[in-house]
């Protein structure tokens, strides 16, 4: 086998630390996202789907449908003995995901005692313990994965393979209503022996696995600092669900702001359903830079999605009183050249939405988080890092007309009308965009 370069097990180091962080003054280089998933519950099959088959699936009256795999057709060849082991680690991830109950997904490793097996196993409890606590159910009812292979390597210790998953499920307390994602990455190591081949190592881009991993990175082992995390997660489940019942019975103070100029919250959201893809990954970058390489592209898209909606680029103050997107290069000038911190950056948007006077953007932040429209902006975190920005697409209503949650759209992991209860990111605060201002 051969043996990994200097070079390349920095990179791989720099993939498992690394961290999703906003992007402002300076950019963190990191792994892109990314694999095609696609699954539901009675027997398995593998399939290989032309690229061009990317019709709409659509499940009605709850109804389960054949657990399927599909391998979409790429450009990398590869042993299909490889994708054996890999296809079982999805179908129990998402068995156990659709059905919220733990499972023993560490068996399924080379060593069930490794650290990464181990954090493996956290990462699925975590999962399935945070949305057990959701008063919404998330359980699913119906879910589709795939996988597009994009590489395939000898690496050190076995062989490298990256996939790219998209999935698309159906959550039982949203009956008719498809959630998609797009553009999750995972690094499988093999090991080949007599038996075929068994996982020693994997790794994902998503949320909740990297914040795991994190942690864990910090010296807690993977169950310590899967508990630690679910602790203060529970904690902000328990914040969220006072904010809402508070909203539903009108026991709250809301904030109010005026602008001179609407928000087109149509024209945003219609920009947020055709810059997402429920298989691909699809960017507008004939105008805009794309940023899933630098820290992830989340406040990219929400800040194209407000241009959409006409709030105009704001070119007046210093760097951090600006929010605009002309060129690649941080431009601190007031001029129409260069980037603002605050077009791509989690933190640095919210700090604009919140401190900006005179033209430009009007938003009211911290409100009651269950105050907000479709066309509004929320935000996830832990411990107060705030990681995450979407658009959120629509409100949930129950039958009685109180509001439960909502749907959004994202980039890196690229969503569409997916609950926001559903995220490993347990914290959230919400921007509601009122307009915009001419001075």
């Amino acid at each position: 086998m051969k043996k990994m370069s200097p070079k390349k097990r920095r990179i791989i180091r720099q993939r498992r630390r690394r961290k999703r962080i906003t992007i402002g003054m300076s950019l963190l280089i990191i792994v892109v996202m990314g694999v095609v998933c696609v699954n539901a519950f009675a027997d398995t099959e593998v399939a290989v789907e032309d690229s061009a088959a990317k019709e709409q699936r659509s499940v009605e009256n709850n109804e389960l449908a054949s657990s399927e795999i599909v391998v979409r057709e790429g450009e990398v060849t590869f042993d299909e003995e490889m994708l054996k082991p890999i296809e079982n680690y999805f179908l129990v991830n998402f068995n156990a995901m659709a059905s919220l109950e733990k499972v023993d997904i560490a068996d399924l490793f080379v060593d069930p005692l490794s650290e990464n097996a181990l954090l493996n196993q956290a990462a699925l409890d975590y999962m399935c313990s945070l949305r057990s606590r959701q008063s919404n159910d998330l359980t699913m009812t119906y879910y589709l994965c795939g996988l597009t292979v994009t590489d395939v390597s000898e690496s050190y210790g076995g062989i490298e393979i990256t996939l790219l998953e998209d999935h698309t499920v159906n959550f039982s307390f949203l009956p008719g209503i498809e959630s998609s994602s797009s553009g999750i990455e995972h690094v499988f190591v093999l090991e080949e022996s007599t038996d075929g081949y068994q996982i020693s190592e994997h790794y994902k881009e998503e949320d909740s696995f990297l914040m795991i991993e994190e942690v864990v990175d910090q010296g807690l082992d993977p169950d310590q600092a899967a508990e630690e995390l679910l602790n203060s997660a529970y904690q902000a489940v328990s914040d969220n669900e006072a904010q809402k019942i508070s909203y539903n019975s009108g026991d709250w103070d809301e904030s109010t702001k005026t602008a001179e100029n609407e928000y087109d919250r149509e024209a945003a959201l219609a920009y947020a359903m055709k810059w997402v893809d429920p298989v691909e990954v699809v960017r507008n970058d004939s105008l805009y830079g794309v940023y899933d390489s630098y820290g992830g592209n989340c406040n990219n898209f929400i800040s194209q999605c407000l241009v959409a909606g006409d709030i105009p680029m704001d070119i007046e103050g210093d760097l951090y009183e600006q929010w605009k997107w002309y060129g690649e290069n941080i431009d601190a000038y007031e001029e129409e050249y260069g980037r603002s911190p605050s077009f791509t950056g989690v933190n640095e948007f919210y700090s604009y939405a919140s401190d900006n006077t005179g033209f430009g953007l009007v938003a009211v932040v911290d409100d009651n988080l269950y105050s907000g429209q479709a066309g509004d902006i929320l935000q996830y975190g832990y411990d107060e890092n705030w990681m995450h920005s979407v658009i959120a697409s629509e409100v949930v209503e129950d039958d009685d007309g109180n509001i439960i949650d909502y749907l959004i759209n994202s980039n890196t992991t690229d969503r569409i009308n997916y609950p926001a209860s559903a995220y490993g990111y347990a914290q959230m605060r919400i921007i509601k965009i009122v307009g915009w201002n001419d001075n």
